[in-house]
């Protein structure tokens, strides 16, 4: 798809153009700005502080984006137009030999010009979203070419150069003076002898920047594979910034196989005029140069699109020194000989003139024609794929982590309500082995919408109650968070407590349906439906479970309603009753911001007790009772996310399958994935195997895969998504994610490494960070010893 973009892209295009991949900074205040967008400082202080602490993370991370910008000439409409521009520009450089004030430009010139911009773009692919570059931005642009390496153009938006990039300054391009060879530097500061010296000293209205314009020179013999071969795209390896600009000329394929009959016929000329029939002589390299003339002429006949592209592609980096700037040519020149691209670093005088060439609107010049690559085809120039985008994730929100797809570092931010708001889902889901960092993310994010202003339920099914400690901190900083151990409980979950008695009693016969396993439609079913009418509730003085279990065995003659009766009993005796039929307990506060269930010591049905009949019949009473607890669970979280449009409300299902695995369960996972974004409704799953995130997983937007070792269980990560599973680079990188140690514990440096497929559909890596905050960060990190409930 993007090869072929890349294609359509080349063959809009006629004549000179120029295309370039130009690096920037990133300022880090841009991106604190963008992470406290839209979030009110009085109502969420804690995440303002969260900001903070992540800011001054920043200090030792070079933030960095790529921008992509292509000049083309504007076609005149008319040869009136034409004797127009000529006569604007003669009278331009009058007036700058007669040192007479600036011209104002001619309105109709501009009008003409811009109806001839509009067109161009209109034939460019949709899919680059390319737009006329601001006025701003010509200005930022030129800067960096002065200042290339100095990291002084922080202006640049955080997605790249979507906003007006310089802010208060003159819209003033200023003229640079050029040292050849930097020898203006003193013997003391520069030791490099002077004809060594492969780089220019460029100055303006700031400290010089040292720069070295390489050339690339020849391509392999074989030229490259698709997939595999990105050799320009790969440039982002390397780690530091490295600028590329073509200057191309592109011509019809009709045209281009006439120029390609007159080298053929001087082929043959030549190969009269030799004698030499030697395997390694003369005629050998004319053999070669006949290859790439059928190669050549069959890859023009492709299709009827097809054009002849010939390029010249410089590089450039540079530095504060010129020691800093030698040593990133030698990486680059090293970095592509391994891919058996030569690339040249010109003498300082043709250096300067290559210089010149990367600036817009800059004539192509004969040393530029010098330097250029043989002809070749769209098919072939788009397997380099130079326009890729690494970016990852929303242009605000909370930070997930940071962007390591390529050699320059972004933040990911990860925006929920934006997508929701956007009628996208907000769902998300991690896929990893154990111990790879799938909890940590769901903690993380967790506490972040907690601390934005939005609210959450977990559902915890670990032994050690790993949630508890992230609920604590979060309740010691004033966002309300209670935790509910289903076994040794503190507070009620009986619908009709927490719910009252109108909205609690169809939550009441779900449960009471699934702990007698019965239907609607049976006697049974009917005589339940009858029992639990809200009218029927009040008329009884029933606001409770074990005000209703008390009435179905003394207060009741009715035969069905008494063995309904002992049904409940039997289940209320049991240990794990209590947090539905103690009356002592307080109910749940619902309306608590954060809610924790803490499931371990449930009993669950496995899947083969829920799909073999007479298994299903030999259930124990502990595992009838785990299953409609957590269908209750499942039917409470979906209530309180739902009830309230306005709110943000998060419902976290850590090891899915303990919730996926129960078809009451399963029809609430897909309830948040297909209706969630209309009631601001988020669900969030963690697994080791994707399958167990239910038959609708297809409706996640957001999803990350960390460390699997297994190969099989990698391979189902990648398909998950959307990625070739047989893809072996990728499998190992799956399974290398965050290695461990023989202790245990993760490689330091190497935590949290994952791949993403954000909401847009980009793919990437990334490193899941820890909260800034260090009492939220220990609050992640840390797992309690005894399962205890708390508050």
């Amino acid at each position: 798809m993007i090869k072929q973009l890349h294609e359509e892209l080349f063959q809009s295009l006629r004549g000179e153009g120029q295309l370039m991949g130009i690096t920037a900074s990133l300022d880090p205040s841009a991106m604190v700005e963008a992470m406290i967008d839209g979030v009110d400082p009085e109502q969420c202080p804690h995440w303002f502080h969260e900001v903070s602490k992540t800011l001054d993370s920043w200090d030792d991370i070079d933030f960095g984006t790529r921008t992509f910008w292509l000049s083309i000439p504007l076609k005149a409409t008319s040869a009136k137009e034409i004797m127009r521009r000529h006569g604007t520009v003669l009278r331009r450089k009058f007036h700058d030999v007669l040192a007479l004030p600036g011209m104002s430009p001619d309105l109709k010139l501009l009008e003409s010009s811009a109806q001839s911009s509009t067109h161009a773009l209109k034939n460019l692919p949709t899919l680059f979203r390319a737009r006329p570059a601001t006025p701003e931005e010509h200005v930022w642009l030129a800067l960096h070419h002065m200042q290339r390496g100095l990291y002084l153009d922080e202006e640049v938006g955080l997605q790249g150069h979507d906003k007006a990039l310089v802010e208060g300054q003159a819209q003033i391009i200023p003229e640079p003076w050029i040292d050849q060879g930097a020898q203006t530097d003193s013997r003391d500061e520069n030791k490099d002898l002077i004809f060594r010296r492969r780089y220019i000293k460029v100055a303006a209205s700031t400290e010089p920047s040292y720069q070295q314009v390489l050339a690339i020179r020849t391509m392999p013999l074989g030229g490259f594979e698709f997939p595999g071969g990105e050799w320009m795209s790969a440039i982002d390896q390397l780690p530091f910034p490295v600028d590329w600009v073509w200057r191309f000329t592109t011509i019809a394929a009709r045209e281009a196989k006439k120029q390609n009959s007159v080298n053929e016929s001087r082929l043959n000329d030549q190969r009269e005029q030799r004698t030499d029939e030697s395997v390694t002589g003369s005629n050998a390299d004319l053999d070669i140069h006949e290859r790439d003339l059928q190669l050549y002429q069959k890859a023009l006949s492709r299709n009827e699109k097809e054009v002849s592209i010939t390029p010249t592609i410089l590089l450039a980096v540079g530095g504060a020194s010129a020691e800093e700037v030698t040593g990133y040519g030698k990486q680059v020149i090293d970095f592509y000989k391994q891919m058996e691209v030569g690339v040249e670093a010109p003498l300082p005088k043709l250096m300067e003139d290559l210089w010149w060439s990367m600036m817009i609107g800059t004539p192509m010049t004969p040393i530029v024609k010098e330097y250029a690559l043989p002809p070749t085809t769209s098919y072939d120039l788009a397997a380099s794929i130079p326009i890729v985008s690494d970016s990852l994730g929303a242009e605000r929100g909370h930070g997930l982590g940071i962007n390591t797809t390529g050699g320059r570092r972004t933040p990911v931010l990860h925006d929920i309500e934006s997508a929701l708001m956007g009628n996208k889902s907000g769902c998300f889901a991690v896929v990893a082995e154990l111990g790879a960092g799938k909890t940590l993310t769901l903690k993380k994010t967790t506490a972040f919408v907690a601390e934005r202003g939005g609210r959450y339920l977990v559902i915890d099914k670990s032994s050690t109650h790993e949630w508890l400690s992230l609920a604590n901190a979060l309740n010691d900083k004033g966002i309300r968070s209670v935790a509910i151990n289903m076994v040794e409980p503190e507070y009620s979950l009986d619908p009709l407590r927490v719910f009252g008695v109108e909205e609690g009693a169809s939550h009441v016969e779900s449960l009471a349906a699934m702990l007698m396993n019965i239907a609607p439609s049976d006697d049974m079913g009917i005589v339940l439906n009858e029992m639990l009418n809200p009218v029927h509730l009040e008329q009884k003085g029933i606001d409770s479970l074990g005000k209703l279990v008390e009435f179905l065995q003394n207060d009741t003659d009715d035969p069905d309603q008494r063995k309904l009766g002992r049904t409940m009993q039997a289940f209320s005796k049991k240990k794990q009753g209590r947090v539905l039929f103690d009356e002592t307990l307080p109910p749940l506060d619902k309306e608590a911001r954060g809610i924790v269930f803490c499931t371990y010591g449930l009993e669950l049905p496995s899947p083969e007790d829920l799909s073999q009949g007479f298994l299903f019949r030999q259930l124990s009473l502990e595992k009838i009772y785990g299953r409609a607890l957590y269908a209750l669970i499942a039917r409470i979280s979906h209530q309180v996310c739902f009830e309230d449009d306005s709110d943000l409300a998060l419902f976290m299902a850590s090891e899915a399958h303990h919730l996926t695995s129960n078809p009451q369960g399963l029809e609430i996972v897909n309830s948040f994935l297909r209706e969630g974004r209309k009631a601001k409704a988020v669900l969030g799953m963690d697994s080791h195997d994707p399958i167990e995130f239910g038959d609708k997983r297809g409706l996640i937007p957001f999803r990350i895969v960390m460390r699997h070792t297994d190969e099989e269980e990698a391979k189902k990560a990648l398909a998950f998504l959307g990625l070739d599973p047989n893809d072996e680079e990728m499998i190992e990188k799956v399974r290398g994610f965050s290695p461990q140690q023989s202790d245990g514990k993760i490689v330091p440096g190497r935590e949290g490494e994952a791949l993403i497929i954000d909401q847009s559909g980009n793919h990437g890596e990334m490193k899941v960070t820890l909260p800034a905050d260090p009492e939220i960060a220990a609050a992640i990190l840390t797992t309690p010893q005894a399962a205890r409930s708390g508050a």
